[in-house]
């Protein structure tokens, strides 16, 4: 695309398109020199292909359910230089499970809640007087929608 749009474009502002354009002779003898361009090359994107021989893994590398609920526990150097030393991580792991206590006690509300429906908006003798005035309202007063054939 972009090849073809170049060679549009040096079409159109070469001598001779120009003098053709004026509606001038472009058989001068004075100009005799042939332009020659540059080679230009396209080449697409290689695409990739199926290979039905190339080497699959058998073994989904993602989370599994072991992953989502056990962690190893920490080595005493990633205790030292992510945690902040032992009586920290310690302090950390109480407020946890004190954390994880809380959310059990009788009445706690979690942060995510399932949904629940809503009642309609109108009940059925609000819903059967919108019927009958819509019925009885003219059919080119304003806010009426037109009538479907």
């Amino acid at each position: 695309m972009r090849a073809a749009f170049a060679a549009l474009l040096l079409c159109a502002l070469s001598p001779a398109a120009r003098s053709q354009d004026a509606g001038q002779d472009t058989r001068d003898d004075d100009e005799t020199a042939v332009t020659e361009l540059d080679e230009v090359r396209v080449t697409a994107p290689r695409l990739e292909t199926f290979d039905p021989y190339r080497f699959r893994n058998p073994i989904d590398a993602r989370g599994s359910a072991l992953d989502r609920y056990y962690h190893e526990p920490p080595t005493p150097e990633e205790i030292s230089l992510h945690y902040g030393g032992y009586i920290q991580y310690g302090i950390t792991q109480g407020l946890l499970k004190a954390a994880e206590q809380v959310t059990r006690l009788p009445g706690w509300k979690h942060q995510i809640q399932s949904a629940t429906a809503r009642p309609p908006p109108l009940d059925d003798v609000q819903q059967a007087r919108a019927v009958r005035l819509t019925q009885e309202a003219p059919a080119d007063a304003p806010g009426n929608p037109p009538p479907t054939p």
